[in-house]
């Protein structure tokens, strides 16, 4: 029995000498949201997918605004933040590299609780020093992406010359966005006047968008004084002249946002028949105020997919 007592204080010391041998002093991973801005090098984009491109649209594909990143270690999941953020890592080795990734993610509209990570961008992987009981500033090695060449971009609407809109109401036909500079950005401008409760309903020239294991996603860069809906025709739908509703976004009349809509789900609800594809118009609709000039302005719309399966 004494053997056996012997045997489990041993054990015991053991564990307890092996406690206090380990160090869990965190280092602390620094990202803010500058980090990830201009984080996308499309110097070679129209080379490696086969586009063509204008200078306007490749300035528009680097620019996101990105409210969140997914953080690995040495491929362990430390969850996603929201930025800015000083992530804790405790089991970083200081004396080695550690293998860093950072995924910029960004919420769905209509979703509050689901945060994706972009998935239409490579993977970078950094080889960063942990050194514990200091603080790893992302901004002194910002991750650099590029764009996965599965990628596509079916819609793009820079509105730097011209609009491919047009009005589906033939009592406004002449409420379309109209190209004009605004705040330094080439936009798309809708005014809608005081008089009465003016309302525009425009829709996107035709784009193809996948059907099944795809993500297809929506994003729209806007600053407005009301609030705007936004839906989609398909081709191949049940009903191809009802407009399914995808969203909205509501008015900021002082600062430029940025939304993302998932039509996937949209689009595989309500496509019929057997095809792998659909053609699709994107379309946006409001109302103004009486007694109030109300002002639509969008910088960029982009449609991006990318196989999933």
């Amino acid at each position: 029995m004494n053997r056996y007592i012997y045997l489990i204080i041993s054990i015991l010391l053991i564990s307890f000498t092996a406690c206090k041998e380990t160090d869990l002093t965190p280092v602390y991973i620094h990202v803010t949201p500058e980090d990830l801005e201009n984080c996308i090098d499309v110097s070679n984009f129209n080379e490696t997918h086969d586009q063509n491109f204008d200078q306007d649209q490749l300035e528009a594909l680097k620019r996101h605004k990105f409210t969140h990143v997914n953080i690995y270690v040495n491929n362990k999941n430390l969850g996603c933040w929201e930025l800015p953020c000083k992530v804790p890592v405790l089991d970083a080795n200081s004396s080695d590299t550690s293998t860093l990734i950072l995924i910029p993610a960004f919420p769905i509209s209509g979703m509050t609780n689901t945060i994706w990570g972009y998935p239409f961008l490579n993977i970078c992987r950094q080889k960063v020093i942990l050194q514990k009981g200091t603080t790893y500033e992302v901004s002194q090695n910002p991750p650099t992406y590029v764009y996965s060449e599965y990628a596509r971009f079916p819609f793009f609407e820079t509105f730097s010359n011209s609009s491919s809109f047009i009005s589906t109401d033939t009592a406004h036909d002449a409420l379309t966005f109209i190209p004009v500079s605004r705040d330094g950005r080439n936009v798309g401008e809708i005014v809608l006047s005081d008089s009465t409760y003016q309302f525009f309903d425009v829709s996107s020239t035709k784009f193809p968008a996948p059907v099944g294991s795809y993500r297809v996603v929506l994003e729209i860069t806007y600053k407005t004084d009301c609030k705007v809906d936004v839906a989609m025709k398909m081709s191949s739908a049940y009903n191809p002249h009802m407009a399914y509703s995808v969203g909205g976004f509501y008015a900021s009349p002082d600062e430029w946002k940025t939304i993302h809509f998932d039509l996937t789900n949209t689009i595989n609800t309500y496509h019929s028949g057997s095809g792998t594809a659909t053609e699709v118009n994107l379309i946006l609709s409001a109302a103004g105020d009486e007694g109030k000039v109300s002002r639509v302005d969008i910088d960029d719309i982009k449609v991006v997919y990318i196989r999933t399966a």
